[in-house]
């Protein structure tokens, strides 16, 4: 088997169809594919024994295979490369709030993980309406976008009850904010520690909330006011395109 460092491998392979396997169904040279996924590689991408196929394990590694054997429910793969990554937002935490319209939220979820943000955590604040966790619907939705835009990394997703818990946790905080002097122009070059940031429901944080941050905590993404998916997708691209 092949073993391959460079993301420039699969820089041609812009048109694949990807696949995803949980890492403990990769045995040696040999993948397993079981479920939607196994449903989806026969019944809608028309896929038999001898066809070539990618997988990723979520977890950094893509693989190049050939299908060899299908049964009812599952199919086997033999590993013939493997392509390695780093994933350089793992220091990056986006703290989402549950948003009234769910669409929009979930539409602002999955554009993030398209850009590459692979740690999520949703949190209730005191304007959050919405008080309903559909983590399932989440994964979902985080997985067919880390295919979708052949990431390796599966992100991972989480719930807070408070903006309190977050604060609570070590690393930098960014806290978006429109009525502050304070621009935010990106991140070091060099990055140290976790960095979280966190932006507002429809309302906005609470002048309580916004008190247990330091001033220099609290930022803007630009002078116009943005509707909170709108802030969300455009802090992830700013970041994934400075990292």
């Amino acid at each position: 088997m092949e073993i391959h460092k460079s993301y420039s491998d699969l820089e041609h392979l812009s048109n694949i169809e990807l696949f995803y396997s949980k890492p403990e169904y990769f045995k040696q040279n040999e993948i397993i594919l079981e479920g939607d996924e196994c449903r989806h590689a026969v019944k809608v991408m028309r896929h038999h024994s001898g066809d070539e196929i990618f997988v990723t394990n979520g977890d950094g590694k893509i693989f190049y295979g050939i299908i060899n054997k299908i049964l009812k429910d599952t199919l086997s793969v033999t590993i013939k490369k493997e392509f390695t990554y780093k994933n350089k937002f793992s220091a990056i935490v986006f703290c989402l709030p549950k948003l009234k319209n769910p669409e929009r939220f979930e539409f602002a979820l999955e554009k993030c993980a398209e850009l590459g943000i692979t740690n999520f955590i949703v949190f209730e604040s005191e304007r959050t309406i919405s008080k309903s966790s559909k983590i399932d619907r989440w994964h979902k939705i985080l997985l067919s976008a880390m295919k979708q835009s052949l990431q390796s990394f599966l992100p991972v997703i989480s719930t807070a009850n408070s903006i309190e818990e977050i604060k609570n946790i070590e690393g930098k905080k960014f806290i978006f904010e429109q009525n502050t002097g304070n621009v935010f122009r990106g991140l070091p070059k060099d990055i140290m520690g976790k960095y979280y940031f966190l932006f507002g429901p429809e309302g906005g944080f609470s002048q309580k909330e916004l008190e247990i941050f330091k001033d220099n905590e609290l930022f803007r993404l630009a002078d116009n006011r943005l509707r909170s998916e709108t802030a969300i997708i455009k802090c992830a691209s700013l970041l994934t395109t400075i990292v």
